[in-house]
């Protein structure tokens, strides 16, 4: 074999291959790069338009303060005054007391991050501060839960177990007494259904609520829980629910 003829040979190849990429390798490479570019460049678009929402919403969001310097110095100093306090009630676990002093900064200072968080925490410690467990029977009307709910603090009530409903009837079928007539449309005969009453006459005349496991609620008014199963004549019912109620209960 010529070795000679074998080595021009493979050069020939070699610089044709070479010529090859050059022509089609190496511009199908410049040819990619420009989408990666692009994609580039509409991440880097996409990020600063983000960046001046974010800094429009928090120019919008920002405390409104006043243009006297020495009213601006008033309400510093109250500020400054009300933080601390709020946080000696949080030592003093006085939830209550230190959610109505992130309330004040808020209504003085809107919007002002450190009431907002505070208020946000404070609300939180007292969804979950008291615990306490109740059985409903279903053959009963409304049953006293012995929590009694404060007014704007929030709570949630979590339901386990099945009760069975019974009902007799003609062809006329049931007629819902108006007394027990409901306005949310949601609660159905057999429903667990609550009301926070502060005398007997409102768990005649009250308005109850369905009550609806893990959902979170403010009480409207500071009264007594009840609970019962929505029906006209429970008497002949069977089963029970038990139910757990955290919030910050009142005394």
């Amino acid at each position: 074999m010529n070795v000679s003829r074998l080595s021009t040979h493979s050069l020939s190849v070699f610089v044709a291959a070479a010529c090859f990429l050059a022509t089609f390798g190496w511009e199908s490479t410049s040819q990619a790069q420009p989408p990666n570019l692009k994609r580039l460049q509409q991440q880097q678009a996409e990020m600063k338009r983000r960046m001046e929402q974010q800094a429009k919403q928090a120019a919008e969001n920002a405390p409104v303060l006043p243009n006297d310097p020495e009213l601006l110095s008033l309400h510093r100093e109250f500020i400054i005054k009300a933080e601390k306090l709020a946080t000696q009630y949080e030592r003093k676990k006085q939830y209550d007391k230190a959610r109505e002093v992130f309330e004040a900064m808020n209504r003085l200072v809107p919007n002002l991050e450190e009431a907002e968080v505070g208020l946000a925490r404070m609300l939180q410690i007292q969804k979950t501060e008291d615990k306490k467990f109740t059985e409903v029977q279903a053959n009963l009307g409304w049953q006293d839960s012995g929590v009694t709910l404060q007014e704007g603090i929030p709570a949630m009530l979590d339901v386990r177990g099945t009760w069975t409903l019974v009902h007799e009837t003609g062809p006329e079928g049931i007629e819902i007494p108006n007394e027990m007539r409901v306005p949310d449309q949601r609660v159905k005969l057999g429903s667990l259904i609550g009301i926070i009453a502060t005398s007997p006459e409102d768990l005649t005349k009250g308005r109850p609520f369905l009550v609806r496991p893990g959902h979170e609620f403010k009480a409207p008014k500071t009264g007594r829980l009840f609970f019962r199963m929505y029906d006209i004549d429970p008497s002949d019912n069977a089963g029970k629910m038990a139910v757990q109620i955290q919030s910050t209960f009142a005394e």
